[in-house]
C-alpha cells in the first residue's frame, strides 16, 4: 500500500462509517496527514493460522476476564489489550486481494512482536473459506498504549464496544 496515495479520511468513513462518524468534523488533509505520519506496516500473513492465538494465549486471557465475541476486531483488540498488559493494541488497516475493498479498516494486537489477531478465530457456525478470502493480507496499524485504552475499560466490557479509538488517539495528539 503506497500510504500517499490513500484517502484514509474517506475510506473509514465508506468502510466504517458507524464507528468512524466522529472524523466528520475533522479536516481532511489534516486526519489524512496524521494517519501516514503514523501508520506502521506490521506484518503479511499468508493464512489466518498465522495470526490465530494459540490456545495457551486464548485461555490465558479469558482467565485474565477476556469475553470474545468472534468477528469483532475493534472490541477484542481492545478487550485483550485491557486484560492482559502483554497485548499491544493496534489499529488501523488491512490490505488484501480483493474487490472492491482492497484496503479495509481493521484492529488487532501484537505479543513479543508477533500478530495476533482475535477476529480471526473461526467460528464454527459461520466459518471463514480462506481460499476464498484474498490473501495475503498486510498488516498496517497505529499503536495505541494501554494506558490509553484503558480509558476505555468500562464500555469495552459493559457495552462490548467495537468503537476503534482512532478518532480519540487523533485528539490526543492534536
Amino acid at each position: 500500500m503506497n500510504v500517499n496515495q490513500v484517502d484514509f479520511y474517506e475510506l473509514c468513513l465508506d468502510e466504517g462509517g458507524i464507528f468512524y462518524n466522529e472524523i466528520y468534523g475533522l479536516e481532511k488533509d489534516i486526519f489524512n496527514q496524521w494517519i501516514r505520519d503514523n501508520l506502521q506496516e506490521i506484518n503479511t500473513i499468508e493464512s489466518y493460522n498465522d495470526v490465530v492465538p494459540s490456545n495457551e494465549i486464548l485461555n490465558r486471557i479469558t482467565d485474565l476476564g477476556y469475553e470474545h465475541i468472534h468477528y469483532q476486531c475493534h472490541y477484542s483488540a481492545k478487550a485483550s489489550t485491557i486484560a492482559d498488559c502483554n497485548f499491544t493494541y493496534y489499529t488501523g488497516f488491512v490490505t488484501r486481494n480483493t474487490f472492491p475493498y482492497p484496503i479495509i479498516t481493521h484492529s488487532f494486537n501484537t505479543v513479543d512482536g508477533n500478530i495476533i489477531d482475535l477476529a480471526r478465530i473461526e467460528d464454527a457456525e459461520d466459518p471463514f473459506n480462506e481460499e476464498n478470502d484474498s490473501l495475503p493480507h498486510t498488516y498496517y496499524g497505529i499503536e495505541i498504549p494501554r494506558e490509553f485504552v484503558l480509558n476505555y475499560e468500562q464500555e469495552t466490557k459493559e457495552e462490548k464496544s467495537m468503537k476503534p479509538l482512532l478518532y480519540e488517539w487523533f485528539l490526543h495528539n492534536n
